[in-house]
């Protein structure tokens, strides 16, 4: 089993090793925490937009969620801009 472990720890830093100088690895913890802020900032600008556009004459709860739903998206939106910035640097 510590063979295996072996391997693995050999395989890893073999796999750094072939990346280019200048490259940028993305890893799979990244893909999932960028596909999560994605995943949250397109659910609350669709729900933003839901709001706005199904609701006649929306109460001022209905606003107020809106314009949570629609800061949640920007927020989003700013974290998505700022991993992929973070990564390529």
């Amino acid at each position: 089993m510590s063979e295996n472990l072996a391997d693995a720890a050999v395989s890893d830093s073999t796999t750094a090793e072939q990346v280019p100088p200048g490259s940028t690895v993305i890893t799979s913890h990244f893909k999932l925490i960028f596909l999560s802020v994605l995943a949250l900032t397109v659910f609350s600008l669709c729900g933003s937009l839901a709001i706005a556009l199904l609701i006649d004459k929306p109460s001022e709860a209905a606003k107020a969620v809106a314009d949570t739903c629609l800061t949640i998206a920007q927020m989003g939106f700013g974290a998505m801009v700022g991993l992929l910035g973070g990564r390529a640097a």
